[in-house]
């Protein structure tokens, strides 16, 4: 324990705002860690790369931190026509890049046309799969037309949706937009703050943009650590290393009656789950894959991971969007016999060693997961437990987050069972996109025609109620499918440094787009 707190302080001494605390003004850094070295490229995924771009970057939209209602980033209002297909967005005026060029309406029509560019990989492209034409009537003006209509189109633009400069991209070959090496040395957004340093394994620096449009940040920096393991980004707080943790319902106890830590629980969209590779051979059975759901006990993993913070999932729409889900559907109980019923039904027959067989071939799966984060890791052990009594066989591999999300997007994905998780738009549209077949975020592989159209229909209708039903048979068919085991539907508990006075009560994804807000004493 001694070894570790003197680490600690060379840590402190080293740190990047303790670093040039000498040389900054008056003012506070706020330091929080990611689990893996950011690309600072709003057009690949991760959270390690996402928080890092909410305050470097800025969208059209962002969500109402009361209501999560899309409201104006960069832009000021729009209107839709009555059809639903046209969106006319009026952008705020005198907002300037990082690097002092004027931001312009060709920013946007060069970032949306990238967003459906078929050559450029961006993850979230199915989300506007829609949009038909983007035009600039003015240099403060866009319109964007759709194929249909699409009532979730602003919410979606305010999902990791970030603009881009057309100026110091537009000559770029979309093999390089892929990855823009010479523009990542030094991006630049029209975020709160500013790129300033990286050093790779370490952290990534932002400085306060003093020119930042809506009003200067109250903060002199952010610091993001780069800290792979969840037990070392706690102990960081309690060093007062770090402002920031998002903690496991387990860690609570750890930070309980601390007076240097504050704790503040807010509702997201969000959904643990355990990844099921349809593609992969065995898995594209839906009897096996009901089997699995039926053979493990959710209720305990509330109750041992989740300390009951939460409730049980039973697709892969929320609660919280409760317009559009179907409270109708219930979860599959934990039960073992009727497990092992399905996987008789499918021809896994039980050996003398208690594992399945078919055709000569053991019933065996290899679990992927980021050992670093203990909620996966004690997923993946209960899972284990809890299959291999029902004649399930499984291994285990461990893998660095950024590693497992690009297994998992490859073409076909190479895993088999990955416990993981999602944080989406709240809107049931914004989900779409891991669901539908074609869709480069779909990485369980699955495939139904059915779910296609009902997904598009729910995009398209423009009455609440149409969206709504179509939703809801979505869920039910998924429940029938289960294409991936729907685990828990936590909150998020946000362990805070007492020195932090204002911190915006939403997920933090949402929050750090309001990055100018944070104040620290």
């Amino acid at each position: 324990m001694r070894s570790l707190l003197a680490a600690f302080a060379v840590m402190a001494m080293l740190s990047p705002g303790a670093a040039t605390a000498q040389t900054r003004p008056a003012g506070a850094t706020f330091s929080l860690p990611i689990n893996d070295d950011p690309q600072m490229w709003p057009l690949a995924g991760g959270l390690y790369n996402i928080l890092v771009n909410k305050a470097l970057y800025s969208s059209l939209v962002r969500y109402d931190l009361k209501t999560l209602e899309p409201v104006g980033d960069l832009a000021e209002s729009w209107t839709v026509s009555e059809d639903g297909r046209t969106y006319t967005f009026a952008l705020r005026k005198n907002v300037k890049w990082h690097d002092g060029e004027p931001f312009d309406a060709n920013d946007v029509v060069f970032t949306l046309k990238l967003w459906t560019n078929k050559a450029v990989p961006f993850y979230l492209a199915n989300n506007f799969r829609l949009i038909e034409t983007v035009t600039a009537p003015d240099s403060s003006t866009v319109v964007v037309k759709l194929s249909k209509p699409q009532a979730a189109f602003p919410v979606l633009l305010g999902y990791n949706a970030n603009i881009l400069p057309e100026h110091l991209l537009k000559d770029l070959s979309p093999e390089q937009l892929a990855n823009p090496t010479e523009f990542l040395k030094k991006p630049i957004g029209t975020g709160p703050f500013k790129f300033d340093q990286y050093q790779p394994g370490s952290f990534a620096r932002m400085v306060r943009n003093d020119d930042y449009f809506d009003g200067k940040p109250k903060l002199d920096a952010m610091v993001f650590r780069i800290v792979p393991d969840a037990n070392s980004q706690l102990a960081l707080l309690r060093a007062g290393e770090v402002d920031l943790v998002v903690v496991e319902p387990f860690q609570l106890a750890s930070v309980a009656n601390n007076p240097g830590i504050k704790i503040q629980s807010v509702p997201i969209v969000r959904n643990e789950y355990i990844a099921l590779n349809n593609s992969y051979g065995v898995l594209a059975d839906k009897k096996v894959r009901t089997a699995l759901t039926y053979g493990l006990d959710r209720e305990l993993l509330m109750k041992t991971v989740f300390q009951g913070r939460g409730t049980i999932a039973t697709g892969p729409f929320t609660p919280s969007i409760a317009w559009a889900y179907n409270a109708d559907i219930k979860p599959l109980p934990f039960d073992p016999k009727k497990a092992q019923a399905l996987l008789d039904e499918a021809g896994w027959k039980a050996g003398p060693d208690g594992v399945r067989t078919k055709d000569g071939q053991p019933l065996a799966f290899t679990v992927l997961y980021d050992s670093s984060n203990p909620t996966r890791a004690r997923t993946a052990l209960i899972a284990q437990q809890q299959w291999n009594a029902i004649g399930v066989r499984t291994t285990f591999e461990t893998s660095e987050y950024r590693a497992i999300v690009e297994r998992m997007r490859q073409k076909p994905p190479a895993y088999e069972i990955n416990p993981n998780y999602l944080v989406t738009p709240p809107d049931p549209d914004g989900v779409a996109n891991y669901y539908l077949s074609n869709s480069l975020a779909n990485s369980w592989q699955y495939k139904n025609p059915d779910v296609d159209t009902l997904l598009d229909q729910g995009a398209t209708a423009q009455s609440r109620d149409e969206r709504a039903k179509a939703y809801k048979r979505v869920q039910e068919i998924i429940h029938q499918d289960q294409p991936i085991i729907y685990t828990v539907n936590p909150d998020e508990i946000q362990a805070l440094s007492a020195k932090v006075e204002t911190f915006p009560q939403a997920g933090y994804r949402d929050a750090l787009a309001w990055s100018h807000l944070i104040v620290k004493r």
